[in-house]
């Protein structure tokens, strides 16, 4: 076969470029076929490795000349990393001129992928033990976030795409060919899927949801992959069985919990694998520490004196201990170093403690009649107040930046909206029943209703009372589920077990779906699930910070039409704890209807 033939399927044997005789196939993926090739240059010169790794691409991509281009490019840049965790890249060309097949040549590495290897040692039930699997999944994130602090994310990371050696170093291939890439087609969802004119690659079993609808590349895709992959090396199984992130998100699919593991190694795994960015790990490096084990900020120590009159308290955080903490942190690269950053800012804090007064009052509640019979929602009367809302960091922007609110007295129910209450509506409107499965409707929060569902249902109740029912503000919102606190969460800073309904809150509930209304301990304002179990809509239209955001409670909308974006707060039954935290934003199209959000309301 001559090198300018277009065809990929070379046969052993033949010659490539006149310089690389092919010896050997070592796999065929959806990019293409790798040979182990020995470089003729490299013999003559009577080099002690003249063996590479030579990987053809389709014969579709050569038709794609743009792409062709950027691809150099890529590889150009991938050929600059030099790291130990990450194959390197010698050369990539075409066999011959314009239309002929494109190759790259590598470094020729001799071990296991990483998916033989779980196939073959990884035990189905059991998993490798975590010290072995943390080796394997530290080096992996080694070399992926040198990629990411030399902005070059793989977007196609998976078990084919990791080389264990004989050594035991471990290596990741492919940087630089694989972006996002849109509508991938059906196929095996452990293989490759291509666009050449597109410059995309992505394997839709390791793929984020993101991915899958098309978004730009983000450092976060990789830690979605590597949380799989880490999962796999844990368990011998894939999280979610290989189905690809936004079916499983549909299908409310829920990974075992690892009882190997402690609570912060599953958090840890969690946060790796949240459906949505803004609730996954920010870095891989984050990631890594975290699956350690260790706490990544020591919990701060408080020293508390007996209740005085006026309901002040000081919260102390011990400089010693803060400073191990961030020594932890500045050992590594400049996202750990803001992270770190992030959440010491939260800690080191003077706290009025503004719920006091609110703590030693009887809950008032409150009760409207309906006009086709029977009650509303019973709701809890709120007193006017003043709290800092948001948080300080330079590293989670869209929660800042903080600043004080006023918020006028009004009235919020004590609970989610229930299925029976969400019904009575949607019976008198001609709706749809929502989740019409579940029995039990007067103890289950509604669920799979859309901002405009939750908004219609609100002028529902106010037709039927005379009085004024609406969604809450965002501002609202944050100032009943903090208390008017600063701390991270109503009962405090510190994840705690069994405060919550969420994916690692330490219960033994499905965390599929959402749980009963009141299963927990309400906070300090009489008030039940704020945090987890189904996120709850609020008014204001989604904005990436609190910038320009107004000072008086009220909802901060603007032109909601000309925005697809509505935010839900609070968390649910599929978010990590970390993502039940008073002050997270999350942002979701209008017009979803998910299980993991509900409806809270207010009453002027």
């Amino acid at each position: 076969m001559s090198e300018n033939e277009v065809s990929t399927d070379y046969d052993v044997g033949s010659i490539v470029r006149g310089r690389f005789k092919l010896e050997k196939v070592l796999g065929v993926g959806g990019m293409g076929k790798v040979y182990k090739a020995l470089d003729l240059l490299k013999e003559e010169a009577k080099d002690r490795k003249p063996y590479v790794a030579i990987k053809l691409l389709n014969d579709n991509f050569k038709d794609h000349p743009q792409a062709f281009i950027s691809l150099q490019r890529e590889a150009s840049r991938q050929q600059k990393l030099s790291h130990p965790n990450i194959a390197t890249v010698y050369d990539f060309d075409r066999v011959g001129g314009p239309g002929t097949a494109v190759y790259i040549t590598m470094e020729l590495m001799e071990g296991i992928e990483i998916k033989d290897f779980i196939r073959k040692k990884v035990k189905p039930k059991n998993g490798l033990p975590f010290k072995q699997a943390y080796a394997i999944i530290k080096q992996i994130g080694s070399g992926l976030a040198y990629a990411h602090e030399h902005q070059l994310v793989h977007s196609d990371f998976k078990p084919s795409n990791a080389f264990l050696c004989n050594n035991g170093k471990v290596k990741t291939l492919d940087f630089g060919i694989a972006r996002a890439c849109k509508n991938p087609v059906s196929g095996d969802l452990t293989q490759t899927l291509f666009d050449p004119g597109k410059l995309g690659a992505l394997t839709p079993a390791y793929a984020s949801h993101e991915q899958l609808e098309g978004q730009e590349p983000d450092i976060r895709d990789d830690v979605y992959a590597l949380g799989c992959v880490a999962y796999e090396l844990l368990t011998g199984k894939h999280p979610f069985n290989k189905v690809p992130a936004n079916k499983a998100r549909e299908k409310r699919l829920v990974p075992p919990y690892i009882e190997s593991l402690n609570k912060i190694q599953n958090t840890a795994l969690a946060g790796a694998i949240a459906f949505f960015r803004p609730d996954r790990s920010p870095s891989i490096n984050h990631f890594i520490k975290e699956l350690e084990g260790i706490e990544l900020i020591p919990k701060p120590k408080y020293v508390s004196k007996a209740k005085p009159k006026t309901g002040l308290y000081i919260a102390i955080t011990i400089a010693l201990v803060l400073s191990i903490g961030l020594a932890i942190f500045f050992s590594t690269k400049t996202s750990n170093k803001n992270e770190a950053k992030s959440i010491a800012e939260e800690k080191i804090i003077v706290i009025t403690d503004d719920a006091t007064t609110v703590k030693n009052e009887p809950i008032k509640t409150l009760q409207d009649n309906l006009k086709i019979g029977g009650k509303g929602p019973i709701m809890v009367s709120i007193k006017s107040g003043t709290f800092a809302m948001g948080i300080t960091s330079s590293v989670r922007k869209d929660e800042g930046p903080r600043h004080t609110v006023k918020i006028k007295k009004f009235a919020v129910s004590q609970n989610e909206i229930t299925l029976a209450e969400y019904d009575a509506f949607a019976k008198a409107t001609q709706k749809n029943i929502p989740n019409a499965k579940e029995k039990d409707r007067k103890k289950y929060p509604v669920n799979f209703v859309s901002w405009k569902d939750a908004n219609d249902y609100a002028k529902w109740l106010s037709k039927q009372t005379g009085e004024k029912y609406r969604l809450l503000s965002e501002a609202e919102w944050e100032y009943i589920a903090s208390t008017g606190k600063k701390s991270t969460f109503w009962w405090g800073y510190d994840e705690e077990a069994n405060r919550a309904h969420c994916v690692t809150c330490g219960t033994n509930l499905d965390t599929s779906k959402p749980t009963k209304i009141a299963s927990f301990e309400a906070n300090s304002f009489g008030l039940y699930d704020t945090a987890g179990n189904v996120s709850e809509w609020v008014q204001d239209c989604w904005h990436d910070s609190y910038k320009g955001a107004p000072n008086d409670g009220t909802a901060w909308t603007g032109d909601c039409n000309s925005s697809d974006f509505q935010i839900a707060r609070g968390g649910s039954h599929a978010s990590p704890q970390q993502s039940i935290r008073n002050t997270k934003r999350e942002k979701f199209n209008k017009d979803e209807r998910l299980s993991r959000i509900g409806i809270r309301i207010a009453r002027e």
